[in-house]
């Protein structure tokens, strides 16, 4: 699966950073996406369709160092509603790339995605 590169955004230090940096993500024929994370990082995700059923999003789940498998989380986005998923617990969500990898099962609608570092680092 060729995943797409979410830019994971940080807080300004002066409180000025803007979140009009949405990516508009055509999640119809895409793969999946997949963004850096450090446990401090959500994903805001806002359905653009002005009507019907609206699209299901699953993030993959990894194994822990036990060997254990969280179950992939899975979610309704429903037309015109905004969401926002995480902190992701590195150990249970990031892949081998310390990455979060998701993808829209049904593919059928645009939506604007944006993933954004809680806190800043220090």
């Amino acid at each position: 699966m060729a995943y797409t590169s979410l830019t994971v955004f940080e807080p300004d230090i002066d409180g000025d950073e803007t979140l009009a940096l949405m990516v508009l993500a055509s999640t119809q024929g895409a793969d999946g996406f997949k963004f850096v994370n450090d446990g401090k990082t959500i994903l805001y995700v806002i359905d653009d369709v002005t009507s019907g059923a609206g699209d299901t999003v699953t993030f993959e789940a990894n194994y822990d160092k036990y060997g254990h498998k969280e179950s992939p989380l899975t979610r309704t986005v429903t037309a015109k509603k905004s969401y926002m998923y995480g902190p992701f617990r590195p150990e249970l969500w990031n892949d081998y790339e310390g990455k979060v990898r998701f993808a829209f099962t049904t593919g059928a609608v645009t939506t604007s995605l944006i993933a954004v570092r809680v806190d800043k680092a220090q």
